[in-house]
């Protein structure tokens, strides 16, 4: 159902077939499963918590509320002489992976957590190499996780000469002997696998700064892996990559409302403000930040929105009748070239024009004005989630949205890239007439160029 005062939802579409992400989080005491899952999907729990210390059942659905996207389900791992974890966990993985098995119910990833051994022994036990071979036939998508890759490092270091830590190379040495011992000690034994997917972490340990790239990697990996009706739910989910999360937002898009930008007949009927609306809803969906107070969605932060497209709305030769003094916005309108000192108090006091309330309010027809508003909409709110997510990307979980959260991240928009922004936007529905953009049919992709510009790398 869409929410009020939207058109229908395409999130709400594919969220009906798949709500939640499933994934299988294995391994032993102490490697670090629950730090894992709190850095990539933002929440703050224990994985193992519904029993005694390292006991759980494989049948549980642990679920937070700090992400209504996940479940997960916890196994031990795979001691030797302990066959019946084993054996439960391919039972588990048997039942939730069979064909008739609806997609929401299935397991879409797994994730074999292994601590690196630092001092000598196997790498994978009997039990992990059964497992392994298991979910391969099946087809079930698997990553092995090596954590604590951190302390690797530290062993390499202090096998260091004083020569070598004196050394204006010893970062380089360390980085290239680290990774030599870590395709002896953890890439040699999965050779044995056709096509199996790993990943290294480190930092997870209470304390200590996670690696954001390595945790980054994993989730593109389990992108890449899912099925394609768990794809946009994965993304969802995640709270690590803002690239997945941006490519996740635009495919939304290119299957709704973004398709045929131009041309779209889907709005015909609507107001504009209701077009704006749908948009809203579905971008900042595909973000899924922890706002239990709906700071994204209760109608203030849209009119922060409105407050900058307003400006490139208007023809060149109307925007006086439009506003009282044009003058410190020009940036924003797209015919300035850069944002100076003197404007800066004016553009954080920015109100909403009358006319453009008025104009919004109409019902949506196609005209070049209302196209620079929706592909400015798109850019906009997407590079200003984009900012938000970086902002809060390094508070510990479960990193609640806070009103000065979105205040920084808009401003930070505002002074970086909206100017360039909307004046891309305002010479592309310039520079011919609104039939020759119909019948091109690439504004939507004028949108992704902009956002996949001016988003972080």
């Amino acid at each position: 159902m869409a929410s009020g005062g939207t058109l229908p939802l395409e999130t709400d579409k594919i969220l009906a077939k798949c709500p939640k992400l499933r994934v299988l989080v294995v391994g032993k005491s102490g490697t670090g499963k629950s730090s894992l899952i709190n850095h990539v999907f933002g929440i703050k729990q224990q994985v193992v918590s519904h029993q005694a210390r390292g006991v759980c059942n494989i049948n549980d659905e642990i679920t937070s509320p700090d992400n209504s996207r996940l479940i997960l389900h916890d196994s031990m791992g795979f001691e030797p002489g302990q066959a019946t974890n084993l054996q439960n966990a391919i039972d588990f993985l048997k039942a939730r992976s069979a064909e008739n098995v609806a997609i929401q119910d299935q397991v879409h990833v797994v994730w074999l957590c292994i601590k690196i051994p630092h001092a000598g022994g196997r790498v994978l036990e009997t039990g992990d190499e059964r497992f392994i071979e298991f979910a391969l036939d099946k087809k079930v998508p698997l990553i092995i996780v090596f954590t604590q890759f951190d302390k690797l490092k530290s062993l390499v270091e202090q096998e260091l000469t004083d020569e070598e830590m004196d050394s204006d190379e010893c970062d380089d040495i360390v980085t290239q002997r680290s990774a030599t011992k870590f395709v002896e000690i953890c890439l040699r034994p999965l050779e044995r696998f056709d096509s199996v997917r790993y990943a290294q972490t480190s930092g997870l340990t209470e304390g200590m700064d996670a690696d954001r790239a390595a945790l980054k990697l994993l989730v593109e990996a389990t992108q890449d892996m899912v099925k394609e009706n768990v794809w946009y739910v994965t993304a969802v989910a995640q709270r690590t990559s803002a690239r997945v999360k941006i490519d996740g937002s635009i495919k939304i898009g290119m299957q709704g409302y973004w398709l045929g930008l131009a041309s779209t007949t889907k709005l015909f009927g609507s107001t504009l403000q209701t077009c704006l609306k749908t948009i809203h809803f579905e971008i900042t969906a595909s973000w899924n930040f922890n706002d239990p107070d709906e700071l994204l969605t209760n109608g203030t932060f849209e009119q922060r929105l409105y407050s900058l497209i307003q400006f490139i709305v208007p023809e060149d030769k109307e925007i006086r009748s439009w506003f009282d003094n044009v003058d410190p916005f020009q940036t924003l309108m797209g015919i300035g070239t850069a944002i100076t000192a003197a404007a800066a108090p004016a553009l954080a006091a920015i109100g909403l024009s009358t006319m453009f309330i008025q104009w919004i309010g109409d019902i949506y027809k196609k005209t070049p004005e209302a196209l620079r508003c929706l592909m400015a909409y798109m850019c906009d709110l997407t590079l200003i989630m984009d900012h938000l997510f970086l902002k809060t990307l390094n508070l510990p979980p479960p990193r609640r949205l806070t009103q000065e959260d979105i205040d920084s991240a808009v401003e930070s928009y505002k002074n970086s890239s909206a100017a360039t922004v909307h004046k891309e936007v305002r010479m592309y529905a310039n520079q011919t007439t609104i039939a020759q953009i119909v019948r091109s049919n690439i504004a939507e992709e004028k949108v992704k160029e902009l956002i996949n510009l001016h988003c972080s790398k």
